[in-house]
């Protein structure tokens, strides 16, 4: 439990009474019991927590074990860096452990990625997120495709069950494997965001998406809407846009088509738009939340959040539902979608009118 948690909370309760409408007064405005906890905790808020897993499939030959260390190592160091994971919610598995044993937890076989899944499947809520990244070979042999790992491999089935097992549908899910294609059909759900290095399992050659992939989180310049994150459909956009132009500028014959699935139909997607896949990629982001909630937590973390602070966290928390609301609209009725999303736009106006009526606003 942080120093701040210690301080704050004691005079917290001492300021808190529960009005008739079941909800918590605070310094004299409103706040829902579930953001209270985020307030106090701001890195495990009711945006839930963030997971990851690397796997790095069996190299077979010293040059692509070299390139799948460097490829899952660059993630790990995004993840810890840039996207600010913690450590201990991440989960690192490859060939050869003794590569790198400062990062790498288990080896990578069939077994250990069981045992990884079956963890998660303990840690993980519904609310948290879980990112999976994924290089190595891979083979398809027209019936399943297969992720090859050091002894016995998994198939895209065996990945369906081991994410169907997980109490979270917040999914992101990259494998820049060879053949990777058939892990969209298989994999695809609500809420999940499928990205694969190949169209089908007939692109069996090895794959460079991976490097542009990792550019992408890299590079300010994918941030095209200038929010200062980079979201699933910016990264996927802006490696495929550079991939493109490598082999444009090499010359050569193009022998991976990667796609994207955010819609749960199963259909990925090579460019993305409205009517087939990217809405919901688009609201999707390894890092934490935006940069003014991030500004608000830091604020509340030293004692200096105000009430008006607090209120805006509450109103960027109910932005965030009306943007999932959004992104789940294909697979709702109209009746449904237009009821929920009227209860959340007048919660909203609710908020803006509170917020506007602070001194100094």
């Amino acid at each position: 439990m942080s120093q701040f948690y210690h301080k704050w909370i004691p005079r917290t309760i001492q300021l808190l009474v529960m009005n008739n409408t079941g909800r918590l007064k605070l310094m004299g405005f409103l706040l829902p019991l579930a953001l209270l906890s985020s307030i106090l905790h701001p890195q495990s808020s009711m945006f839930g927590e963030r997971y990851a897993l690397i796997l790095g499939g069996i190299g077979g030959q010293p040059e692509f074990t070299e390139t799948y260390l460097q490829q899952t190592s660059r993630m790990y160091q995004l993840l810890t860096g840039r996207f600010d994971y913690d450590p201990k919610n991440i989960t690192y598995l490859f060939e050869k452990p003794e590569l790198d044993t400062s990062k790498i937890d288990y080896q990578a076989t069939a077994e250990n990625v069981r045992q990884a899944f079956a963890q998660l499947g303990r840690n993980l809520k519904e609310n948290d997120q879980l990112f999976i990244f994924m290089v190595g070979h891979g083979s398809y042999d027209g019936d399943w495709c297969k992720f090859n790992l050091v002894g016995a491999d998994l198939r895209d089935i065996d990945f369906t069950q081991l994410l169907d097992s997980l109490p979270t549908k917040k999914i992101i899910l990259v494998n820049a494997t060879s053949a990777s294609g058939p892990f969209v059909e298989r994999l695809s759900a609500a809420e999940r965001v499928v990205i694969t290095a190949t169209k089908s399992g007939q692109e069996h050659f090895a794959t460079n998406f991976s490097d542009f992939f990792l550019d992408a989180l890299s590079s300010e310049d994918a941030d095209v809407n200038k929010d200062q994150r980079i979201s699933m459909a910016e990264a996927f956009s802006f490696a495929k846009s550079n991939q493109d132009k490598w082999f444009e500028e090499k010359r050569r014959i193009r022998s991976e088509h990667a796609l994207l699935d955010d819609n749960g139909d199963g259909k990925g997607s090579p460019t993305l738009d409205a009517a087939n896949d990217g809405t919901r990629a688009s609201r999707v982001y390894l890092g934490p939340v935006s940069a003014e909630w991030q500004g608000i937590a830091s604020k509340a973390q030293s004692g200096q959040a105000s009430p008006t602070d607090k209120l805006r966290m509450e109103k960027l928390a109910l932005e965030q539902q009306i943007e999932d609301l959004k992104a789940k609209k294909a697979q709702m009725s109209s009746e449904v979608y237009s009821r929920e999303l009227e209860t959340l736009l007048v919660r909203l106006a609710k908020l803006n009118k509170e917020i506007k009526e602070k001194p100094g606003n």
